[in-house]
């Protein structure tokens, strides 16, 4: 069975549907506080939506519905307006879930981290239930750390040293706090905790060792100081005073998961970070500081249907002012019109640009409104003038292209291995290949199809066999290895069994082959919008090919 953001793909129209439902009857509910059933409908909407996440294992969104069933569930109605907060908390969670969605389906992974600040806000409202760790969907137990990484020492610490040591690091967890510089805080904390790791029993010298890599981290990499790290160094703090008091020799384990955790995001330059994190042995987060601060940004900022609504406005906008350039160089048409209408829209499609952060464009294209203000088709540089404007809606048409793509790009923003972003004109070429193989899929199971209603006359699948392998051709192109030997076993098995041989297959076993095309056509359609998981896909159809005696050697994608 699919699962993850693979299978967004599949339900992703129903379960918007479902969530636009619920919300609904949220507002009404706001506006009608006696109609109980409202707020016990949105409660099974929410219910249902859970269940549905969960099925396909989206964990951050299921969870995020877990805390809003909870909240629904705590409001009574009949209570006026006490509740609003409340309401209006659950109207904002469920458009951010929305938005996380379509994210995930675009990017092909979900990432439960971008959920913890919706997750927290609607804790808050349910009095008594603390706020979750930054580090909950981190995958490292909380329990059964291992504590004695440090051999530390059994002799007591003089009190006056301590004493000492302990100023040292409050002065500069009080620089940390007031955000006064980490280059004149960390070196007094940092030198404290070393102090402190060979003068203090083996688990509390541990946390002490993770702490002072946890702010290497925090100052090298650099992770954003946010007001609950600030607060892990403070908790850290009691930790030493009560050790130092005397008290066991235990270690805060939620303490040790949280400063972990910090350094796991850290890059590869914090040589103590590397240190920790070898030995015990961190499982990669799966992102980095900059790329989960740039996934919340754009979470929070337009959404992807948003952003190609705007550039494909624009590109209409381009292609008219394009058409008149042509009409103005050919002198076609009522050229005085022409040049009024042109002036009008580049005033308008530099401003535009203007408003989306393209100023270096909409610079360009404002600089030659002024050269068309003074144009005559009968000056010697009429032409030059019309290329010049030409140049700059050019220049402003690739941008808005640009700024398209990265709509639905994924976190590398098609940065190709040598570290540069993928030309937009190959990302083009790529979609219109898939389009192609598509097209190639589809002829081919519509001719399977006449020939079953034909009573299996071959002549329907003489053209299946090369145009199966055009696809192949395309997919091996696009460096789908994989799904191209899907393609060439399924491209076998009608050659070879069906036409060669003239054997006549079961029903179930054209059942068996449409499943494998039907799979590497789901593969391809979703390939057009986001870094699909091949896994499970990829392997239905393998399994599909073997059934029919044609397994499919080789497991690259």
């Amino acid at each position: 069975m699919l699962t993850g953001t693979t299978s967004l793909d599949l339900i992703r129209d129903e379960l918007f549907a479902s969530m636009g439902e619920v919300e609904e009857q949220l507002q009404r509910f706001l506006d009608d506080r006696q109609n109980g059933n409202l707020l016990q409908q949105s409660i099974e909407g929410l219910q249902q939506l859970r269940g549905t996440l969960a099925l396909i294992e989206l964990k951050g969104a299921a969870e995020l519905l877990d805390e809003m069933v909870a909240l629904a569930t705590d409001i009574p109605t009949h209570d006026g307006d006490e509740r609003n907060e409340q309401l209006s908390a659950l109207c904002d969670a469920l458009f951010l879930l929305e938005r996380y969605l379509d994210q995930a389906r675009q990017t092909g992974r979900e990432r439960p981290e971008l959920l913890l600040p919706t997750i927290n806000q609607l804790r808050a409202h349910r009095p008594g239930v603390p706020v979750l760790p930054q580090s909950h969907f981190y995958p490292l137990p909380v329990a059964g750390l291992p504590t004695n990484f440090r051999s530390g020492t059994d002799e007591r610490l003089e009190a006056k040293v301590f004493n000492r040591l302990r100023q040292m690091y409050q002065l500069g967890l009080l620089g940390l706090i007031r955000d006064d510089g980490l280059a004149s805080a960390t070196p007094l904390m940092q030198r404290a905790l070393q102090r402190f790791e060979r003068s203090l029993g083996a688990q509390t010298a541990t946390l002490c060792w993770v702490a002072s890599a946890a702010l290497e981290a925090i100052e090298q990499t650099p992770l954003e100081l946010t007001a609950p790290r600030k607060r892990l160094f403070s908790m850290l703090d009691r930790e030493v005073r009560r050790a130092a008091r005397g008290g066991a020799d235990s270690i805060n384990a939620q303490l040790l998961h949280e400063l972990l955790y910090l350094v796991a995001l850290a890059d590869g330059n914090c040589a103590r970070s590397q240190e920790v994190a070898q030995a015990y042995q961190l499982p990669d987060p799966g992102f980095t500081e900059l790329e989960i601060q740039n996934a919340f940004g754009r979470l929070r900022g337009p959404g992807v249907d948003v952003m190609h609504s705007v550039a494909e406005a624009l590109r209409e906008e381009i292609t008219a002012i394009k058409d008149l350039l042509d009409l103005l160089a050919r002198n076609a048409g009522d050229a005085d019109q022409s040049l009024e209408t042109l002036s009008i829209g580049l005033e308008r499609l530099w401003k535009t640009l203007g408003m989306l952060d393209l100023q270096a464009e909409s610079k360009a294209i404002q600089a030659v409104c002024g050269q068309i203000a003074g144009w005559s088709s009968e000056s010697p540089q009429s032409l030059e003038t019309l290329e010049h404007v030409a140049d700059a809606v050019l220049r402003a048409e690739t941008a808005v292209n640009h700024l398209d793509a990265r709509g639905d790009d994924n976190e590398q923003a098609a940065v190709g291995p040598d570290g540069f972003s993928e030309p937009l004109e190959l990302k083009e070429a790529r979609i219109v290949l898939i389009e192609e193989s598509q097209a190639g899929l589809a002829l081919a199971k519509r001719a399977i199809t006449a020939y079953m209603e034909s009573g299996n006359d071959a002549m329907h699948l003489l053209n299946v066999p090369p145009s199966l392998e055009t696809v192949r051709g395309g997919l091996v192109f696009l460096g789908m290895s994989r799904a191209a030997n899907v393609i060439h076993m399924a491209a076998s098995f009608i050659r070879e069994t069906m036409l060669e041989r003239k054997q006549v297959p079961k029903d179930q076993q054209l059942e068996v082959l449409a499943d494998a095309l039907t799979s590497i056509e789901f593969y391809l359609e979703s390939a057009e919008r986001a870094a699909v998981s091949t896994g499970d896909v990829l392997t239905l159809a393998e399994e599909s090919l073997a059934e029919l005696g044609y397994a499919v050697s080789g497991t690259q994608s």
